[in-house]
């Protein structure tokens, strides 16, 4: 396996925080694919589990966001199993259409959907202007494995993820390739940020310090003729933009 970082070990020994390495992404995918893509609130709306052909092209989005090099992935030591998986992309300023363009090629209603939601709440949320940046990380996609959940995994990718995005920040370069190429540290973030879906990443992000940059609700959304809000429900009807400044 490629020299992977070891971010942190759980308290029991049991799991440890690792950079993302080319030999598993295909199992943080899978790991994707029994978490996020059937449980989070926009793929649910969205239709994506009913929908199991689209799975593809958002593993091709995941591919794409882990080709930055900075996705952290929490893996079981005794079965090699990858129990969570945060995927994180580097973003700039003035490169906010990469949603818009990866949307158009592709063929699914149900991932379609999801990849537009993605750009229109960008378009929504000048996160740059707010903040006063030129350069984040976005914490895009987290999932833990059901029989893993419970355990504080979540949080702990998130901080992981935020450790990771400040040794960018002071100068060390901490990517691990994916793909073979050569990763150069580019330009550093100033900000991790996230869109948070559901009440319960939205307490985690709220105790590691992130701020809320803006409340969106989901009866804004407005896809195949109906709201996301119809099929979310009442009991969560918004979801936030927030960000941790490093």
């Amino acid at each position: 396996m490629s020299t992977s970082k070891i971010w942190a070990t759980s308290e029991d020994g049991s799991l440890e925080y690792i950079s993302l390495p080319k030999e598993l992404l295909p199992k943080a995918l899978e790991t994707m694919q029994k978490s996020f893509y059937i449980n989070e609130n926009v793929c649910m709306a969205c239709g994506v589990p009913q929908q199991p052909e689209c799975f593809p092209e958002l593993d091709g989005l995941l591919r794409r966001t882990a080709t930055d090099g900075v996705s952290i992935v929490a893996v079981d030591k005794a079965s090699g199993v990858v129990a969570g998986a945060a995927f994180n992309k580097l973003e700039e300023s003035g490169h906010s259409d990469f949603f818009s363009e990866y949307a158009k090629c592709l063929k699914y209603s149900a991932s379609k959907g999801v990849v537009q939601w993605m750009a229109d709440a960008d378009r929504m949320f000048d996160i740059y202007e707010h903040c006063k940046i030129d350069s984040l990380m976005e914490v895009m996609f987290v999932g833990i494995l059901p029989t893993f959940r419970q355990r504080g995994i979540a949080k702990k990718l998130f901080e992981v993820s935020i450790e990771l995005a400040r040794e960018l920040r002071t100068g060390r370069n901490v990517k691990l390739s994916v793909d073979e190429r050569k990763l150069d540290i580019g330009r550093p973030p100033e900000i991790v940020s996230a869109l948070l879906t559901s009440f319960i990443t939205q307490k985690i992000t709220r105790d590691t310090s992130f701020k809320v940059g803006k409340k969106m609700y989901f009866d804004w959304f407005v896809y195949d003729g109906r709201p996301l809000s119809e099929v979310i429900g009442p009991q969560t009807p918004f979801f936030t933009f927030e960000y941790y400044r490093l």
